[in-house]
């Protein structure tokens, strides 16, 4: 895509000028004021009976409304004898304009959604945008730039002005970058809003992943996090990855863009946002090693929408309409196979066992279970979830990934092992790709199609019908007895919930409302933070050891003493030493898988194909 608009550029420049005259902006960063930059755009010459100009009420990814036009100020329209025209604002994202002809510019300003006053729908970082003057600008364009109605089809030009030593972490590829300014030349609004840009001063690594090139950029404010360290981390995982797509993967080049944070954010959460050719992390800043497996999970999630949506999506994200969005009905294929791919892929390629594998479905489904609606169909679900069903949305990352897993697990019992849903989400590329879009209500059809008859049974059954997923049958078929709840009695850690708190570095238990008998003993208190447990000091990297070691090891009666700092009401810090004889506890075990000792051939041969246990 990028390369054919480059082509029109240089060698037809009288076609391109004649019929797709560009929007013309341009950005100067080094003058922020109140956490506002100021916007200049020279329109194109569009023909319209309303010059309606629009800043997106919606984008792709988000799942939110947030009406990005409240971060729009002081808009005005200048003509060109130097007057100041007037304008109509139709409502908070929409602007009517004088006539076209007349205008010489646009300005307005733009807010930064982290620092915003406004708390009402707090932007979610990966999708916002920050001007600190000294220190990094994340610009999410659809924070920053707007269109024309019926003019998302044209192409702009982006002219940033930066300050001394900053650079430009971006996906996008035709750039013409310079000391003091930055071009950009982008095929159409879709594009970008689909190419978030971070500026800040270089912390940047870039590796060849078969042929594609990643760029991977780093701001991190203590320095703990560097480009260097996570190009370590994520070289193994996109090789991976690239093994799982076949052996290629399906763009020239893509981009890492983190920003690690020391403080809270106002959302109060970390993630990150997924686009074509990029993916933009907000995480909090810890010890590099106590990162690598959250960096891992997260990025192959992200980097797995070069996928889906890009390379298979239905018309509403083909054609998406920025300000009155309508959903797709198949969130468990974008988000949901995504979710499933990212954690497959590991325990494919041999990244983690088999059993950190299991446990990370079996949490999806007590998750799915415990804090969503089991039997809403999936579908309905998708296709209301700005409204209607929006508590359920989060679903997409526990039962979705579900579906995935039932799916995957089912085409490879059919096929003998032969084909899952890594070869048909290659087949739908191979039928749709980036520019053919599928019906909504065709997508079943099109995957019994490529498939089998029972697999379109279970779509109709489970996704856009209500019934369970049957994890039991789905099991079997590669040689695992599910049972639904199982009684033992062990030595426990207490049943606490566990959290970590980024500022101090620690463990902190962050509710005791479930505590057992053990745990009462111990007298856990909300907000402890571990210091030491049995003698050993807890972090981040070594926790799970830790206490696999004193579970696999401990005896009744032993004495368990652990240090915790704790706070009074005023806010003091105290260490805590805390201890109890080691109790065994009554504990029920859902969604129990075990190995089935009488699988069959076809069984184990599934199993195997499942968990690329055939060639280790």
């Amino acid at each position: 895509m990028y390369r054919f608009f480059i082509f029109i550029f240089v060698c037809l420049p009288i076609f391109f000028l004649e019929a797709a005259l560009p929007y013309r902006y341009s950005v100067d960063l080094r003058e922020v004021n109140k956490d506002q930059i100021k916007i200049i755009l020279r329109l194109p010459d569009l023909k319209s009976e309303k010059n309606i100009f629009c800043f997106p009420a919606m984008v792709p990814g988000t799942y939110s409304v947030y009406n990005f036009g409240r971060f729009i100020h002081n808009f005005k329209v200048t003509g060109k004898n130097g007057e100041e025209l007037p304008v109509k604002k139709l409502d908070v994202n929409r602007y009517e304009l004088p006539d076209i002809a007349l205008i010489d510019f646009v300005s307005y300003e733009a807010e930064d959604t982290w620092d915003t006053e406004d708390k009402n729908d707090i932007v979610f970082e990966p999708a916002g945008t920050k001007f600190d003057a000294n220190s990094e600008f994340i610009l999410n364009n659809h924070g920053i730039f707007g269109y024309l109605m019926g003019g998302n089809k044209l192409p702009l030009e982006i002219e940033i002005t930066k300050p001394d030593g900053f650079y430009a972490s971006t996906g996008l590829i035709d750039i013409t970058q310079g000391l003091q300014k930055d071009i950009f030349r982008i095929n159409d609004y879709h594009e970008l809003v689909d190419s978030p840009i971070m500026y800040c001063k270089p912390d940047t690594t870039t590796i060849d992943v078969a042929g594609t090139r990643v760029l991977i950029s780093v701001f991190s404010p203590n320095k703990k996090i560097t480009s260097a360290f996570i190009s370590r981390t994520l070289n193994e995982l996109l090789n991976a990855q690239k093994n799982y797509l076949g052996g290629k993967l399906p763009v020239d080049k893509y981009a890492f863009i983190f920003h690690f944070t020391d403080a809270a954010t106002l959302s109060g959460t970390s993630g990150a946002l997924e686009h074509s050719y990029s993916s933009t992390y907000v995480l909090f800043e810890a010890d590099s090693l106590d990162l690598e497996q959250v960096l891992k999970d997260v990025s192959a999630h992200e980097f797995f929408h070069i996928v889906t949506p890009l390379n298979i999506h239905s018309e509403e994200i083909g054609n998406f309409d920025f300000n009155q969005p309508v959903m797709s009905e198949h969130l468990w294929l974008y988000e949901g196979m995504t979710e499933y791919a990212a954690h497959h892929v590991q325990v494919k390629e041999g990244l983690i066992t088999v059993d950190q594998f299991l446990q990370t479905m079996q949490d999806k489904m007590l998750n799915a279970q415990d804090y969503y609606n089991d039997t809403l169909p999936f579908t309905r679900m998708s296709k209301g979830c700005l409204d209607k069903y929006k508590t359920q949305y989060n679903n997409v990352y526990e039962k979705g990934a579900l579906i995935g897993m039932c799916l995957d697990i089912l085409l490879r019992y059919n096929s003998n092992g032969r084909y899952g849903t890594q070869d048909l989400m290659a087949d739908l590329s191979r039928s749709y790709g980036k520019e053919t879009a599928f019906r909504d209500d065709e997508l079943f059809s099109k995957i019994t199609s490529l498939t089998y008859p029972s697999i379109g049974e279970f779509l109709n059954k489970c996704v856009s019908g209500n019934e369970k997923l049957p994890f039991a049958d789905v099991f079997k078929k590669v040689g695992f007895n599910y049972l639904e709840k199982k009684q033992s009695e062990e030595i426990t850690l207490g049943d606490f919930d566990l959290g970590y708190n980024p500022v101090s570095e620690r463990l902190v238990v962050e509710g005791t409302f479930n505590l057992n008998e053990f745990g009462k003993k111990m007298h856990y208190k909300d907000g402890d933070e571990f210091v030491t447990f049995n003698g050993e000091k807890l972090t981040l990297s070594n926790a799970r050891e830790v206490f696999e070691n004193f579970l696999a090891n401990a005896k009744e009666n032993a004495l368990l003493t652990v240090e915790v700092m704790r706070r009074n009401k005023k806010g003091k810090e105290s260490l805590k030493k805390l201890s109890a004889k080691v109790k065994k506890s009554k504990l029920i075990y859902r969604n129990h898988l075990e190995v089935n000792q009488e699988a069959s051939v076809k069984e184990i041969i599934t199993r195997n194909s499942w968990l690329g246990l055939s060639g280790r």
